[in-house]
């Protein structure tokens, strides 16, 4: 349900690079390829947040031994903050690797527990990242070991994936669009379980420290 139609909003971009690189490159060609590029930044974790809200709703708010169903989880999600949320998160992550890599990773980490967040604590979305960023606090690099190598063994494969589709069906959309959606289908719950297992634990750790 949230990564087949995001599996299409990652394609277009991947579209307009697969058309343009091969050409001698106008100025309007020129800008198509750096907001394509910019797209395809945003759109790597999109989805990821919303999902990950859908983790933590099964892993905290489901009693031991219960079986829920997707139609309560779908049900009680806060769709508008975490879609909210994700956008956000994505795009902040572009814009940081446009700057330099280095602010991108550093918003990454940061504000990688925001989706979890919204529907641990209930909180809006400026809380979420607010909150985020106070947990990751002093647990930096661990945040991001634990979470950068998912993500980039996710990018890994799901370019592997990508060329065995395109095998198949040449470089089209349809190809784009079935690798995309796959592979996020079989890697993302890899992530949100992650996001939302570290979310948990250092919020029981802030708490322990206050108390």
């Amino acid at each position: 349900m949230i990564f087949v139609p995001l599996g299409l909003l990652d394609a277009i971009p991947d579209q307009v690079v697969h058309v343009d690189r091969v050409s001698d490159l106008s100025d309007l060609a020129t800008v198509a390829v750096l907001v394509a590029v910019l797209a395809q930044s945003v759109t790597v974790l999109l989805g990821e947040v919303l999902y990950s809200g859908a983790v933590a709703q099964l892993i905290a708010r489901t009693p031991p031994g219960a079986r829920p169903s997707l139609l309560g989880v779908a049900r009680s999600l806060s769709y508008g903050r975490l879609i909210a949320v994700d956008i956000l998160f994505g795009l902040g992550i572009a814009v940081g690797l446009v700057l330099l890599v280095v602010p991108g990773v550093v918003a990454f980490t940061w504000f990688a527990l925001a989706g979890p967040l919204v529907e641990l604590d209930r909180l809006g979305v400026r809380a979420a990242f607010m909150r985020s960023r106070r947990l990751v606090r002093g647990h930096f690099w661990t945040v991001l070991a634990v979470l950068g190598p998912i993500t980039l063994a996710s990018e890994a494969l799901t370019d592997a994936a990508l060329s065995v589709a395109h095998g198949v069906l040449g470089d089209s959309l349809l190809a784009d669009w079935l690798g995309e959606s796959a592979t996020n289908i079989v890697l993302s719950p890899l992530y949100a379980v992650a996001a939302v297992l570290i979310t948990l634990r250092l919020s029981e750790r802030l708490q322990s420290d206050r108390g």
